[in-house]
């Protein structure tokens, strides 16, 4: 199953964990309807085309034509994977955002390493005891997973994200500051389809698709609308979706046009059809 790379040292990568988790269907106004924001005056959800394919794009073991039922097989998920899922799209392929809307995640993220707020304070003059730097990273960390599960002013708040994944995801958010040996600890999970898909929707595809309402019929006659998540499997293929989310695809009305919903290229077409058949078998709730 096609996962995205994770740099790590040269030892032996840990087996995965096995997931237990509860998956709930999608519902309610999208995150940009409960700002009050247009697509057009935010960043947020629009970093599809910043990122890059992963390395086995195109390597599905299932035909385009294939059902999306017979997506079985459980996926491997690591945390750069979780960060796909749920972070790419607003804080870009590094973790750097698009400021001064959307912020960086390094420095909060290095603000939980011992080593990060030594350093940092030494180049101030300031030498800290051992217990001063331990508390310290402990209340960033607390105040970095507050915000991964509630969110803030305007980040969407990820009560999704469960157990080994929030662990898994913010050892990757280490190793991508750069925090010493984090990329050694990496943490792979085994998660079945309709989990992932959740983590894809939820995390990504929510930000701007509200879970019920109009097709993508109604963009002709109201231009600058979002189709809702309902919509996609009443009115499109999984072989259309996949396209659409990947490669783009004319919206109605604008032939020639690739329409105005970003692509995310960095989704393997099995994750776009987990996204399927999750929103399936979880039909979006209003």
């Amino acid at each position: 199953m096609p996962i995205c790379a994770v740099a790590a040292a040269p030892e032996p990568k840990p087996k995965p964990r096995a997931a237990s988790l509860i998956v709930t269907p999608v519902g309610g106004q999208s995150w940009l309807k409960h700002l009050g924001l247009s697509r057009l005056r935010t960043a947020m959800g629009q970093m599809g085309g910043a990122g890059v394919r992963p390395s086995s794009v195109g390597a599905s073991i299932w035909g385009e034509s294939s059902v999306p039922e017979a997506l079985d097989k459980p996926f491997t998920v690591t945390g750069a994977d979780l960060y796909r899922f749920n972070c790419q799209s607003c804080h870009n392929v590094g973790g750097i955002g698009s400021p001064p809307e959307i912020r960086s995640l390094i420095d909060p993220v290095r603000a939980t390493s011992a080593a990060f707020v030594r350093a940092q304070m030494a180049g101030r003059g300031v030498q800290l005891d051992e217990a001063t730097v331990k508390q310290m990273t402990a209340r960033a960390e607390a105040v970095l997973r507050a915000r991964a599960e509630k969110g803030g002013e305007k980040m969407p708040p990820f009560p999704h994200l469960q157990g080994a994944e929030v662990e898994a995801l913010l050892v990757y958010l280490r190793s991508l500051a750069g925090v010493p040996g984090a990329s050694a600890r990496q943490i792979r999970i085994k998660e079945p389809v309709v989990r992932v898909g959740e983590l894809l929707v939820k995390g990504t595809c929510f930000i701007c698709h509200d879970a019920t309402g109009p097709g993508s019929d109604a963009m002709a006659s109201t231009p600058g609308l979002m189709p809702s998540l309902a919509s996609f499997i009443e009115q499109k293929s999984v072989a259309a979706v996949v396209h659409k989310v990947r490669e783009g695809a004319p919206a109605p009305g604008m032939m020639g046009s690739r329409g105005e919903m970003p692509v995310f290229s960095y989704f393997t077409a099995d994750e776009v059809r987990a996204a399927y058949i999750y929103l399936i078998i979880y039909p979006p709730r209003p």
